[in-house]
C-alpha cells in the first residue's frame, strides 16, 4: 500500500473550503438560515482524533522495537506486541481519518472564511465554534498522517522487498 499523498489531502482541504464558503454563500443568498457548526462537532473530532492515537500507539511502539531489534539483535522477548490484522486496521483507520480531516476541516475552514469576509453571524456563537471544528478537522487529518506513517514497513519489508531479494540473490 503507497503511503498517504499530502499534496492530495491538500488539495482536497482547499477544495473543501471552497465548497463550504460556496455553500453558506448560496444558502445567504436565498435567504435561508445558515447551518453553523457546533461544539459537539469539535468534541467529536477530537475523541475520534484521541482513539485514533490511542490505536496508533501500541503500532508505533511496535515499530520502534522492530527498528531497535533491526540494529541491536537479542533473544529476549519482545516488549510491544501488535498482530498483522490490527496493524493493518490501524493504519486502515489513520488512511480514512486523514481524509475525513481534510474534507470535513476543509468545509468549516471555508465556512469560517465565509463568516469572517462577509460579517455574518455572531463571533462568539457562530464564528468560534466553527473555527473550532476546522482546526479539530486539520488536527485530525494531521494526525491520520503520522499514525499512517508509524505503520509504514521499511523498503526492505515491502511490497518490494522479495523483488529485490530474488533480484539480488
Amino acid at each position: 500500500m503507497r503511503p498517504l499523498n499530502v499534496p492530495v489531502l491538500v488539495l482536497i482541504l482547499v477544495l473543501g473550503a471552497g465548497f463550504g464558503a460556496q455553500m453558506l454563500e448560496t444558502l445567504a443568498v436565498r435567504g435561508h438560515s445558515l447551518p453553523i457548526a457546533g461544539w459537539l462537532t469539535t468534541v467529536v473530532l477530537l475523541v475520534l482524533a484521541a482513539v485514533l492515537l490511542l490505536n496508533g500507539l501500541p503500532l508505533r511502539r511496535y515499530m520502534l522495537e522492530s527498528a531497535e531489534r533491526k540494529e541491536h539483535p537479542s533473544f529476549a522477548p519482545r516488549r510491544h506486541q501488535i498482530d498483522l490484522p490490527t496493524a493493518y486496521r490501524t493504519v486502515l483507520l489513520a488512511r480514512a481519518c486523514a481524509y475525513t480531516g481534510a474534507v470535513v476541516g476543509g468545509i468549516f475552514t471555508g465556512q469560517v472564511l465565509f463568516l469572517l469576509i462577509t460579517g455574518i453571524g455572531d463571533p462568539l456563537r457562530g464564528v468560534l465554534p466553527t473555527a473550532a471544528a476546522a482546526l479539530a478537522g486539520i488536527i485530525l487529518g494531521v494526525l491520520g498522517v503520522i499514525v499512517e506513517r508509524w505503520g509504514q514497513l521499511p523498503p526492505e519489508d515491502g511490497e518490494h522487498g522479495a523483488e529485490g531479494a530474488e533480484a539480488g540473490g
